[in-house]
């Protein structure tokens, strides 16, 4: 089996300076002492002044009494009016905004779940993107049992990060083989119960042959033609950026250039699987 996994991580480490200072306050200029006085003169002026000093002090404790008052009320009211705190809002729709999960934006519901187990059968080999693709190429279609259907194909995953209007392939893989598929004859619903996928390395031939049985040529066919493939991929990509309303004009794979997509097609693309 082929598979590729692409990723890229980039890392900044910023480091900061605090700088800190300290200022000095300068020293009180003494008064020069005053002459000597007579004794009783000394007295009289120090009871003066000592009454004078407990009027100032009953008159500076009253008045820091108000200022006291006065600063718990506009603390009080300050914390009243506090706003929330950064951690206490909830995420804005811009913080936690994302990529739309894919979904086949085709008519038809088979393949809307069939695309859907592919994510959901692929996607966990990768680490978790902004969003999945999927790739999906049908080589043939066996459809007689319904306990046993079965749908021959190179089934892709790949997942993206949205850089401007680009979505950026991280990581991916191909999965050539068969889905099994069985049907609710009274509903008509059908269930995907499981997949063979081709082996890799030496048994990567024998296996796709044992797979694809009388359907191996066309596979071989379908597998050598890569135009092909990325002509599939990015008409799905640009659907799904149509079906989404998105702004999104390219899809690129690590190394190589972007690759503009094609004009959406969902309406006649997805008839060739009827």
């Amino acid at each position: 089996m082929k598979k590729g996994i692409i990723s890229r991580l980039l890392s900044v480490t910023v480091s900061a300076m605090l700088i800190t200072v300290a200022a000095t306050g300068c020293a009180m200029k003494a008064e020069a002492p005053a002459e000597a006085a007579p004794a009783q003169a000394v007295e009289a002026e120090e009871e003066t002044g000592a009454a004078n000093d407990q009027a100032e002090d009953q008159s500076a404790a009253a008045e820091n009494g108000n200022d006291t008052e006065e600063a718990e009320a506009q603390t009080e009211a300050a914390s009243e009016a506090e706003p929330e705190t950064a951690d206490a809002k909830e995420p804005s729709e811009a913080s936690s905004a994302s990529l739309p999960a894919y979904e086949y934006p085709g008519p038809e519901a088979f393949y809307y779940d069939l695309y859907k187990f592919v994510m959901d059968q692929f996607a966990g080999d990768y680490e978790e993107a902004e969003v999945c693709i999927p790739c999906v190429q049908i080589v043939a279609e066996e459809m007689d049992d319904p306990e046993d259907s079965r749908v021959y194909g190179i089934f892709s995953i790949w997942n993206y990060n949205l850089n401007g209007d680009i979505l950026e392939c991280v990581s991916g893989g191909v999965y050539p083989g068969v889905i099994h598929v069985k049907k609710d004859m009274e509903t008509g619903d059908y269930e995907f119960t499981k997949a063979e996928i081709v082996e890799d390395g030496t048994d990567y031939a024998e296996s796709a042959k044992k797979i694809f049985g009388d359907h191996y040529n066309d596979f071989e066919k379908l597998s050598a033609d890569d135009k092909a493939g990325e002509q599939t991929r990015a008409q799905i990509i640009a659907n799904y950026v149509a079906a989404n309303n998105l702004k999104i004009t390219a899809y690129q794979d690590y190394g190589w250039d972007p690759v503009t997509l094609p004009e959406e097609n969902i309406d006649s693309f997805y008839s060739v699987l009827d």
